[in-house]
């Protein structure tokens, strides 16, 4: 994969304090289901390029986001974006599509405000893990198409932050299909790339493979991966890690070397947090709940000892745990 540096003087930086919307490109919205980081930013990316857009994101914060709005930040832009969003607790029309963006422990929950014969036969975009689709399928009565976020975000006090380069989403869906040649077009102004994977296996594996070690490494040392790349202990520590990972990707996939997967780690911005260090600090479960069950469920069916990511699991359960 090649990366792009682009380097803008602060004479290019741009800000909208409250951008105005341009006319959306037909009466049907796109919803977008989830309280996170990226359905905060697909929502305002969406709104800039034209679209209408609607976020359904529970009671609290639909108030917020209505009321305060959401500014989005782009480092690779030096531009501020900031919008009030439209929300609402249910599918209150049929959507041309919808997105799901929510954490895996609020999807039911969440879902309850999705009306069936409302939906009918729009696309469906879901970016929860792989294990979710099946699930999501089920309730809706209809196919999930899975979707991967190639970029950093993170989200703090009203405003998501995305660092580095542009970002990428890969859906895995032909690109002749109505939910790829749809999203295209939806995101032909946001300068969100666009690329198709006809494996959703080997897409989940790939992305699941630098985001575990990464995210489990920075939370129990609280450094960021770019220091941790230039300590050597923590540096040798990281590709012990990335060994052990590779080992539980399927068989029936490419196999992934863990030098493939220290370059990409070399290109992650340098101020970007990975959100499980900030969850373990409030004692939340969040992201440990997903990296540690896609581990264990892989280990047990590969049979796979892995005593560096399990002594990781265990002192981050143990700093959860603790009491405050």
């Amino acid at each position: 994969m090649l990366f792009r540096k682009f380097t803008l003087s602060a004479d290019n930086k741009t800000e909208t304090p409250e951008a105005p919307a341009l006319p959306a490109l037909n009466g049907k919205p796109i919803y977008i289901l989830g309280d996170t980081a990226l359905a905060y930013f697909l929502a305002v990316k969406l709104i800039a390029a034209g679209h209408k857009v609607t976020v359904m994101a529970g009671q609290a914060e639909n108030t917020s986001l209505a009321t305060n709005g959401i500014t989005v930040k782009e480092d690779y832009q030096l531009q501020k974006l900031h919008y009030k969003l439209e929300t609402a607790l249910w599918l209150q029309e049929e959507p041309q599509m919808l997105i799901i963006a929510a954490r895996s422990s609020k999807i039911k929950a969440m879902l309850t405000g999705i009306s069936k014969n409302k939906i009918k036969n729009c696309p469906v975009i879901s970016f929860t893990r792989l294990k979710d689709q099946t699930f999501i399928s089920d309730i809706l009565g209809i196919p999930v198409v899975s979707a991967y976020f190639d970029g950093w975000l993170n989200y703090r006090s009203q405003q998501v932050t995305a660092y580095g380069r542009n970002p990428e989403i890969t859906l895995c869906a032909e690109t002749s299909s109505e939910a790829f040649q749809l999203l295209a077009s939806l995101l032909a102004n946001t300068r969100i790339s666009l690329r198709n994977s006809s494996l959703p296996q080997q897409a989940f594996w790939s992305y699941f493979c630098l985001y575990a070690p990464c995210s489990l490494l920075t939370a129990a040392t609280g450094k960021t991966i770019f220091d941790i790349t230039k300590n050597k202990p923590l540096r040798e520590e990281l590709q012990t890690l990335l060994q052990e990972i590779v080992t539980l990707r399927p068989s029936s996939l490419p196999p992934l070397s863990p030098e493939d997967l220290l370059k990409q780690i070399f290109n992650i911005p340098s101020n970007y947090v990975f959100p499980l260090a900030e969850q373990v600090r409030l004692h939340q479960t969040g992201d440990y709940d997903f990296i540690s069950s896609v581990i264990r469920d892989a280990a047990l069916l590969n049979k796979c000892t892995l005593p560096a990511l399990n002594r990781l699991l265990k002192t981050l359960c143990e700093q959860i745990i603790t009491q405050k």
